[in-house]
């Protein structure tokens, strides 16, 4: 299992949200590329960066993300880029300005056939979130209803969706330890890969998630706070897949 730094980028600051609210925000002071290129830097393989803006509709930080990609590339790490990539032009646009993958989220959520073409023009560079909160996944930076994961999991997955990026959003920055159910009732509903996202905030939690099968996880504030430190959790990881190995 691999450990995925997120760098959440509103108004071109780092922060991370509770339960994806604007109004509960932490900053970070950071500007993004820094935080990328130490996160990077450290050991991560690769780095998640979201457009919280471009997510909420009230605007863009392209340019903040795309020199956050170029950081992690100097670095030796791909990045992922999601956050407001509503068309194939949009995709497109990130994975030219250097990302390794684009993350769609709404847009597959609304038209499963776009994953379809989103794969045919390019290939597994495309992951699908899914954003749940008590089975449903929300969707238009967590404001909408899409209808039931039950549902929508299958069609993407019908859909040629490469890998999916799972968020427990009543987890997300709270830092009270990962839906293990979701990710397991996840993993009966498809065989492609997956990533889990929110509330992880220690070792034992990256091992539970690696025993449910994840093939990442996306991890923000406790990485950013220092509760979980990069080195011991990439250390730790690397334990696991050694135990695995034997």
């Amino acid at each position: 299992m691999i450990l995925v730094p997120a760098v959440d980028v509103h108004r071109g600051r780092v922060v991370r949200l509770v339960h994806g609210d604007p109004a509960r925000e932490t900053s970070y002071g950071e500007d993004p590329a820094e935080a990328a290129r130490r996160f990077a830097g450290a050991g991560a393989r690769l780095v998640h960066l979201v457009d919280l803006d471009a997510a909420l509709g009230t605007g863009d930080n392209a340019a903040a993300l795309a020199a956050a990609a170029a950081a992690c590339r100097e670095a030796g790490a791909e990045v992922q880029v999601g956050g407001g990539l509503r068309t194939l032009a949009d995709v497109e646009r990130v994975l030219r300005s250097g990302a390794g993958r684009a993350v769609l989220g709404t847009a597959a959520a609304a038209d499963p056939a776009m994953v379809t073409e989103a794969v045919v023009r390019f290939g597994d560079r495309v992951v699908v979130a899914l954003d749940v909160r008590r089975g449903r996944v929300l969707t238009h930076g967590w404001t909408r209803d899409a209808g039931r994961v039950d549902d929508l999991l299958p069609a993407l997955d019908a859909a040629g969706a490469p890998r999916f990026l799972v968020t427990a959003i009543g987890a997300d920055g709270t830092l009270t330890g990962p839906d293990l159910a979701l990710y397991e009732r996840t993993g009966r509903a498809t065989a492609r890969p997956v990533l889990a996202s929110g509330g992880v905030r220690s070792v034992e939690d990256l091992r539970a998630l690696a025993a449910a099968g994840v093939e990442g996880a996306v991890v923000g504030k406790a990485l950013h706070e220092g509760r979980l430190p990069l080195a011991e959790a990439l250390a730790a990881l690397a334990g696991v897949a050694e135990g695995d190995s034997r």
